[in-house]
Order: structure tokens, then C-alpha cells, then sequence
């Protein structure tokens, strides 16, 4: 712009002082008469506006900031005028009127633009945008970029061919009004992001050095001088829309901008979006309104359905033994069974006979009709449920998963075992049971992990054999898969899933293995080696001060009776009741083996003394 901004800068500036209060033109601009000239008194405002070499562009005083000043003849609120300023298609538009726009939406647009071309004819007759003939060329070939440059310079050429250039007098009048015509102040100002984002692309050392600091600055006013002037051009451009201001400001013809040129890769895709689109509206019914129904009613009512309520199980009384969390989670499996069979597909059916208008002129209309279309679009149906239905299932999956993930942490411990660090609510019940001469659990590791793997498997049990809705709709139909679809055993995300779950199960196997070794030194006990130890120390004579191995058997059961009979360890609860009863059985065995070997042996000594002494008195 600044070649042409200073094109005959001082001529143009003496013409606009010389003829402030002289209208006179060669290119005849009206003139008003002078003041007399024996008047003193300073000429009105009115009086300068009228008269001015440069009309006003924007109202000085306006309810809001920038106004142009073609709205100074209505009288519009700054609602009504706001977004009307520079609309030629908008501008005679009142808030008040929508109010008696009574169709709906798309009418109403349809009616409005109907109105706005009947109100405003001029817009297809500005010059900067003249009408042009139709260039013709096939669609089924896509242009090279040679070709569409062939075709941009042709529709260029048109409009070279119907515009006229500007004249001098238009050039300067135009960037007149670009540098005076709009004050600062009515301006939107920049945005610091942008010149932070101008300032990040200069390394730090140029902008710290201070013989650099006026040239910094210098070209940070360049900046926003270019912000301001293009930001003012625009507005100009946009007010010389108006073929009625670009009348009142004398201005015939714009300079022409550069035209934008834009090369798009030969791509030939509409013809094979419009079949492919086809296709999809008549084979896959996308766009069908059922399909928007189902989608709403899974959404409103059944989309937080699972098949194991796992919040409910958390939140009931864990832990429970294995027969009654299998039991549990079987029936929570049956029960979502039961409304899917008994609810939703019920209810999606009633959806298909109330809205029968929407999908019966698809069926065949008589016998000799293709049954192809209707087949076709059940079949869609029947994948849109199926989709919903795998969607339940791989949520349950997951709901499950999260609900072992709780114990991901594993049960290892540190001696010696305390209760409290496993404040979390255990899953299953493990029962600690004597097998001579060993431990074992109840039930085995082995059966604990197929009871989990089990509860996988009955959630994709449960999510077979649900009709599709075509079945209930003609239940004499006969079809050779007749049910949803849904998840596979042998699918890869059930493996993900049921993969997780064991690795949570391994890292919780080793803390109760880990807790057997509280009972090591009950082995005795527990292998027999304490009764033959027992029994051999009776083959012997023995004082009665030897006999203090009862008072040891004492103290050794109360230890066995003060042990945690229930031992919590992340995912499982250990049930040592039955343990040490029976540990404490044998030691009350040993202890009363002892009493009675005593009480023998005194009874014995007792006769004895009393025979000697029955001899003594004879």
C-alpha cells in the first residue's frame, strides 16, 4: 500500500484543505452555496459535514463503538443494529419480527433469504463481483492442476473484462479513507498472543541486546501499524460493498486485490462418495430413523445394564465362600438375561410396529416382489443390536476386571503378618484343612481360578441366544441365525481381559502360602512325630517332676487357640477355625494321654502301698 499511500501525497493534501467548505469537483461533486461573507461566527457542524471534499465513513457519536455512517438515516437499537452494520442482506431485519416467524427453522431461513434477495437486488449487480458465464467442464474426470489454472485465469479474465479500473481520483479518495477514515479507537485491539507468538521465533540473545532495542521497538510499531491498516482496509472494503456509499463517497472502482489461486489435488472423489453414499442409504439404512430410535432407547434404559452388578457385590457382605460367589455372580448373569429377553427386545419391537410407516414400504408388496431390501434392512437392524449388545458385554467384562483390579497389589506381606494392612473387603473365603502331614486350602488354587475364569465365561454365556427383533415381529420366520451376534470365547479381548485377571490371581497366591509358615512349629502336630514322642517318653520311668511335658501341652494349645482364625490377605480370606481346633484337638489328645499314663501309674503305686501296708498289720 505505500506506493499508492503516497501517490500525489501534497497535491491530495492541499485539494482537502482548499476545499473544506467547497464542494466543486471536475467529476461533479454537488456544491452547496458559501457562507455570506460578512458572517464571523464559526461555520456548524452540519454545515462541514455537508460541504466536506471527504464525506464521513463512520457516525462520530453512536450508541456503540464503530458505526458506519449510512446508519445515521434509521433509527435501529444497537441489537438491531449490531451484525446489520455492513450485511446488505441483513440490514433491514428487526429483532421485533421474529417474533411473528412461525414456521420453524428451516423454513424460516428459506423465507428470510427469499425476503433479503427481494429487498436487496443490487447485491448481484456489484461490479467488484459481476455475474459470469458458466465455464463448463466434465465432473467425471478430475482436472489436473494445469487445467484448473487454465480455468482460474479464464474466470479472471472475465472479471478483468467487466470491471473498470480505478481512476485517480478513486485511488485516492480510497486509501483516504483507509488511513483517515476510521479513528483507533474503533478498532478491536491485537491480541497479545500475537505478539508473544512473533516475539518466540526470535532467538533470545537478538531480543536482550540493547543495541538492538530501537530497532525492536521500531519494528513493533510496524507491526501494529500493519495490524491497524489492514484491519481498516477491511472495514473500507466491506463498507464499498454497498453500491449506495460507494456513490455518496465518490468512489467508482477498488484496486484490485491479488487473486487467491488454490491448486487442489486431482482427487476424484465426489462421484465415488455420491455411490458410495447411495449405496449406504439404500443397503445400510444409516440414515434411517429406527436406527436413531434404538440408539435412544439403549441409551435411556439400558445402557448401564450389566450382567454382574459389581457395585452391588462390593457393596453386599464379602468375602463369601466360592459356592456363593459363583452362585451370586450366575445369578446376576440370569437376571440380565432375563430383561434383555424380556424387556429390551420386546420393547424395540413395539418401537417397529408403532412406527411401521417408517420401514414397511420396504417389504415386498406382493408375491412376486424381491423380499432382498427388507432382508437387507433387518439385517442392518440386527448389527446395529448386535453392536449394543457387545458393547454390554465388553463393559461387564471390564466392570468385572476392575473389580479384581482392586486387589492388583498382590498379598505379599512382611513378617510378621499384620491384620490391618489389608483393610480392603476380601473377595472369596479359603478354607485352611489338615491332610496329614500337610496344610492344604479349600478349595485348591487350581479350582479357586476356574471359579474366576468361570465368571468370565457365564457372562458370555448369558449374552447368547437373544432373538433378533425380525423373530419377534414374524414369529413364524424362519432363518438360519435367528440371534444377535455377540462376543466370541475366542476373541482376542477376552483373552486381554481373562489374562489381567490371572496375573492379579498369581500375585494374590502368595501371601497364604506365605502365612503357612506361622505354623511351622505346630509340625509336630501335624505329622505325628508329637505322639510318637509322647509314647516313647511313656516306655520310660519317670519321677513325677518329669511330668511337667503336660503343663507345656497346656501352654501350647491356649498359643494355638489365640491364633486369627480369620486371616484377611487382599483378595482372599484364610479360615483357620477348623485348623486349630483340630491342632488344638491333638494337643488335648497328647496332654490327656499323659494324665491318663499318670493316673495309671499313681493307681498302680497306691495299690501297692495299700497291699504292703494290709501285710504290715498281719
Amino acid at each position: 500500500l505505500e506506493p499508492l499511500n503516497n501517490l500525489d501525497c501534497e497535491e491530495s493534501q492541499d485539494s482537502q484543505n482548499n476545499s473544506v467548505y467547497n464542494m466543486s469537483h471536475s467529476k461533479g461533486i454537488p456544491e452547496l452555496p458559501p457562507l455570506p461573507a460578512a458572517t464571523t461566527t464559526e461555520p456548524s457542524e452540519l454545515y462541514k459535514v455537508s460541504n466536506s471534499y471527504y464525506p464521513p465513513l463512520m457516525q462520530r457519536m453512536s450508541w456503540t463503538l464503530a458505526v458506519p455512517f449510512k446508519e445515521q438515516r434509521y433509527y435501529r437499537s444497537p441489537s438491531d443494529s449490531i451484525a446489520n452494520n455492513y450485511t446488505l442482506t441483513a440490514r433491514d431485519l428487526k429483532l421485533k419480527d421474529l417474533h411473528k416467524m412461525v414456521p420453524p427453522a428451516m423454513a424460516r431461513a428459506t423465507l428470510g433469504s427469499a425476503k433479503q434477495r427481494a429487498v436487496s437486488p443490487c447485491i448481484h449487480t456489484y461490479r467488484h463481483s459481476p455475474e459470469l458465464g458458466t465455464i463448463y467442464y466434465s465432473d467425471t474426470q478430475p482436472l489436473t492442476p494445469e487445467e484448473q489454472f487454465v480455468v482460474m485465469l479464464q474466470h479472471e479474465e472475465e472479471i478483468h473484462k467487466q470491471e473498470e479500473s480505478p481512476s485517480k481520483s478513486d485511488i485516492e479518495r480510497y486509501y483516504y479513507y483507509i488511513h483517515n477514515g476510521i479513528r483507533k479507537d474503533m478498532l478491536a485491539p491485537q491480541d497479545k498472543e500475537v505478539k508473544d507468538m512473533i516475539l518466540k521465533h526470535i532467538p533470545n540473545h537478538l531480543l536482550t541486546n540493547p543495541n538492538l532495542e530501537t530497532l525492536l521497538h521500531s519494528l513493533t510499531e510496524e507491526i501494529q501499524d500493519d495490524y491497524h491498516i489492514s484491519l481498516m482496509k477491511n472495514i473500507v472494503d466491506y463498507i464499498l460493498m454497498d453500491p449506495a456509499e460507494r456513490e455518496r463517497l465518490f468512489i467508482g472502482n477498488i484496486p484490485r486485490s491479488f487473486p487467491q489461486r488454490v491448486i487442489r489435488a486431482p482427487v476424484p472423489w465426489h462421484s465415488v462418495y455420491q455411490d458410495i453414499k447411495s449405496w449406504n442409504e439404500n443397503h445400510l439404512f444409516t440414515v434411517n430413523p429406527m436406527m436413531l430410535m434404538l440408539q435412544h432407547l439403549w441409551f435411556t434404559e439400558f445402557s448401564d445394564l450389566r450382567f454382574v452388578r459389581t457395585k452391588e457385590v462390593l457393596s453386599g457382605d464379602l468375602p463369601l465362600l466360592p459356592s456363593e460367589f459363583e452362585d451370586l455372580v450366575r445369578r446376576h448373569c440370569m437376571e440380565a438375561h432375563d430383561i434383555l429377553q424380556n424387556k429390551w427386545i420386546p420393547t424395540c419391537a413395539s418401537l417397529f410396529i408403532d412406527q411401521k410407516e417408517r420401514w414397511l414400504h420396504l417389504a415386498p408388496q406382493s408375491d412376486y416382489d424381491s423380499p432382498k431390501q427388507i432382508e437387507e434392512y433387518f439385517a442392518s437392524v440386527a448389527n446395529l443390536m448386535s453392536l449394543q449388545l457387545r458393547e454390554m458385554v465388553i463393559n461387564s467384562l471390564e466392570d468385572l476386571l476392575a473389580f479384581f483390579m482392586i486387589h492388583k497389589a498382590g498379598n505379599d506381606f512382611g513378617e510378621p503378618y499384620q491384620e490391618m494392612q489389608f483393610f480392603v473387603p476380601q473377595i472369596l473365603i479359603i478354607k485352611l484343612n489338615v491332610e496329614e502331614p500337610k496344610i492344604v486350602f479349600q478349595p485348591l488354587w487350581e479350582d479357586c481360578w476356574n471359579l474366576i475364569y468361570h465368571c468370565f465365561m457365564e457372562i458370555l454365556r448369558s449374552s447368547e441366544g437373544l432373538p433378533k427383533v425380525e423373530m419377534q415381529l414374524f414369529p413364524e420366520l424362519k432363518k438360519d441365525d435367528p440371534t444377535l451376534r455377540t462376543v466370541k470365547v475366542d476373541e482376542s479381548l477376552v483373552s486381554k481381559y481373562v489374562n489381567k485377571t490371572a496375573r492379579i490371581f498369581d500375585s494374590n497366591v502368595v501371601g497364604p502360602q506365605k502365612y503357612l509358615n506361622v505354623y511351622k512349629k505346630y509340625s509336630d502336630l501335624l505329622n505325628n512325630s508329637a505322639e510318637q514322642d509322647i509314647t516313647g517318653f511313656l516306655k520310660e520311668s519317670h519321677s513325677l517332676d518329669d511330668f511337667t511335658k503336660i503343663d507345656s501341652l497346656t501352654k501350647l494349645k491356649k498359643e494355638i487357640a489365640s491364633m486369627h482364625v480369620t486371616v484377611p490377605l487382599a483378595m482372599f480370606c484364610l479360615d483357620a477355625l477348623k485348623l486349630n481346633e483340630e491342632l488344638c484337638n491333638r494337643a488335648q489328645k497328647l496332654k490327656n494321654k499323659l494324665i491318663e499314663f499318670e493316673v495309671d501309674e499313681n493307681r498302680e503305686l497306691n495299690k501297692r502301698y495299700t497291699y504292703v501296708r494290709i501285710r504290715g498289720y498281719h
